[in-house]
């Protein structure tokens, strides 16, 4: 993946930075920094890293009690520290285009207990001509 220095660009559905694509023949891949969000999405990102948490504590006492581990199992009451929250535009010739908002944390006490497997499918279909617009802006300023 090539990583670019990363700028912003304002639409109507917020402040996007825009920075990450990858490309294949009949696939691409864009991933855009999200900068701001809605208190609406921040819940669902919230219940999201919730989910998250629980599958990552159930995921490592199997390992503990399968393989022998003593991995930490028990998140603190602190908010997690995010590492990273991006919109992933996935378009793939003859299919309808993906939009997921991925996350990934780690524990404020413990900065082993990572997740980084966290995800919510969006329908961003209203905004999908802002979102070509910005994806063709970038890949002409890039290589053109």
């Amino acid at each position: 993946m090539m990583k670019w220095k990363a700028r912003t660009e304002t639409t109507n559905i917020g402040i996007l930075e825009l920075g990450n694509l990858t490309f294949d023949e009949d696939y691409m891949e864009v991933s855009i920094d999200i900068c701001d969000m809605s208190d609406n999405l921040k819940a669902e990102v919230d219940k999201a890293i919730e989910i998250a948490k629980v599958r990552y504590t159930e995921e490592r006492e199997a390992d503990n009690k399968e393989r022998g581990y003593n991995l930490p199992t028990v998140w603190s009451d602190k908010p997690v520290v995010m590492d990273f929250t991006y919109l992933r535009v996935v378009l793939e010739s003859g299919k309808a285009i993906k939009y997921t908002i991925c996350i990934g944390f780690h524990d404020a006490d413990n900065d082993y207990m990572e997740q980084w497997d966290c995800d919510i499918a969006v329908d961003l279909s209203e905004y999908a001509n802002e979102l070509k617009k910005a994806i063709i802006k970038v890949l002409v300023d890039k290589f053109f």
